[in-house]
């Protein structure tokens, strides 16, 4: 399943983030919390979290194909669905994406139907998560972190066998 680990990792990071566009959309989020580095992430959270991405990619399908079944209901493709979500998330590219008033209805009559799926997703997750030793929060911190800490990602990468293959150091062993 080592193909399949990047796109269950991005269907984690798309998950929540449809889900807190619209809790974004009505009010500002806090001030971000220091996010950890790999000094402060131990080899058992990195065993941890990658036990535990591994644990959530059927729910991350599953969760998946509800959104795209809602979204087609409401006759929108998920495609155009996605550029919609990444336009409200980015006012600069709401131009170039051309929201209709038609769609941004449609938007506001899946809004209810989204966010009870992601609420029982995230309900899913957070029940894998706690059975593979983290809770959601430090799950989401360290993911984070390792957006922002190239070590972190490194070390996450390599627990989910998503390291590069194949350079000059490729036969050597940690």
């Amino acid at each position: 399943m080592k193909l399949f680990k990047p796109v269950a990792v991005t269907l984690v990071f798309t998950l929540f983030a449809a889900g807190s566009l619209f809790a974004q959309v009505q009010q500002q989020p806090p001030q971000q919390p220091e996010l950890p580095t790999s000094e402060d992430v131990s080899d058992e959270e990195i065993t941890q979290l990658g036990d535990a991405v591994e644990a959530l990619e059927p729910i991350q399908v599953e969760t998946q194909e509800k959104i795209k079944s809602a979204v087609e209901e409401e006759d929108i493709t998920f495609e155009r669905f996605q550029q919609m979500m990444m336009a409200m998330q980015n006012p600069q590219m709401a131009q170039q994406v051309n929201i209709t008033a038609e769609e941004k209805s449609k938007i506001q009559t899946l809004q209810p139907t989204l966010m009870q799926i992601q609420t029982e997703a995230r309900q899913q997750m957070s029940a894998k998560i706690e059975e593979n030793g983290l809770t959601m929060q430090r799950y989401q911190q360290i993911i984070m972190g390792a957006q922002q800490d190239p070590e972190l990602m490194a070390r996450v990468e390599t627990e989910l066998g998503l390291e590069q293959e194949g350079g000059p150091e490729g036969d050597g062993e940690g």
